[in-house]
């Protein structure tokens, strides 16, 4: 009889055991949700210097007008910014070059460099006020003046924009890069980075002889030859005779680099030409 009871008891407890165990078990189901971000992908920027130009020359009339054979539509590689003959006392010329950067925001300078002077043999007139006759002992360089300026995009200069480099060719086409943007400045665009897929405008304007300065009133943006006035005068500077038929050819290079990582930059770190 006795026996009998522990042995229900036991089996009581196995049960209770079980089924406890049992209970514990079922505590393992418990709320959840999953959220996933799909198609995550790395693309490299890119930087790519593109270059136009509108050129305006001035005819035999002393007019400006449009100078196909030296402007050229956005390209890579760029056209001739100087491709003129014959050229008289007090010939002048202005150009509008674009810089169009890619989508990398960037860095950008400019230098230009003589890469030959030609004598092109003397007249009577030149050798009497000439006596250099060497092949590449023209004078040409030194009666061509420039000034380049931060245009906004009309070919004129105007009295709310600044000549940041000009002096005569011989003198300005050393090789050395100029600013259009770099770290430090003085630049034609300071020392602010171009933004990507903008576009920034550099203009130069030339004469055979003396250049000057009579900026015109900001207007709405037309060019020179709509305007009647270029915002530059030149006049002979009456020592031109020595230059007759002499020769100038020169390299024009624009270069540019990312600024993000490269805050430090500065053109005049780069090689000359």
């Amino acid at each position: 009889m006795a026996i009998t009871s522990w042995v229900r008891i036991l089996a009581s407890v196995g049960m209770i055991i079980f089924a406890g165990a049992v209970a514990a078990g079922a505590t393992g189901a418990f709320f959840s949700d999953t959220e996933t971000s799909t198609g995550n992908t790395f693309t490299a920027g890119a930087l790519d210097l593109q270059i136009d130009n509108e050129s305006f020359v001035t005819n035999s009339s002393g007019l400006l007008e449009a100078s196909p054979s030296t402007s050229w539509i956005l390209s890579d590689p760029m056209g001739l910014f100087f491709n003129f003959s014959g050229l008289q006392p007090a010939a002048m010329g202005e150009d509008t070059i674009s810089i169009h950067v890619n989508d990398s925001d960037s860095w950008a300078c400019i230098a230009a460099k003589i890469t030959s002077t030609t004598e092109n043999n003397q007249n009577e007139s030149e050798a009497a006020v000439d006596v250099t006759t060497g092949a590449n002992e023209g004078e040409l360089q030194s009666h061509l003046e420039f000034a380049f300026w931060a245009d906004d995009g009309d070919n004129v200069f105007e009295n709310n924009e600044t000549i940041l480099w000009t002096g005569p060719a011989g003198t300005l086409f050393d090789g050395s890069w100029q600013s259009i943007a770099d770290a430090t400045g003085p630049a034609f665009y300071g020392n602010t980075a171009l933004t990507g897929d903008s576009t920034v405008h550099v203009a130069k304007a030339w004469c055979f002889g003396d250049l000057g300065e009579a900026a015109v009133a900001d207007d709405a943006d037309t060019d020179p030859v709509t305007r009647g006035a270029s915002g530059f005068t030149c006049v002979s500077d009456n020592s031109e005779d020595e230059a007759q038929s002499d020769g100038v050819q020169a390299n024009v290079s624009f270069y540019a680099t990312q600024s993000s990582n490269n805050g430090s930059f500065e053109c005049s770190s780069l090689p000359t030409l």
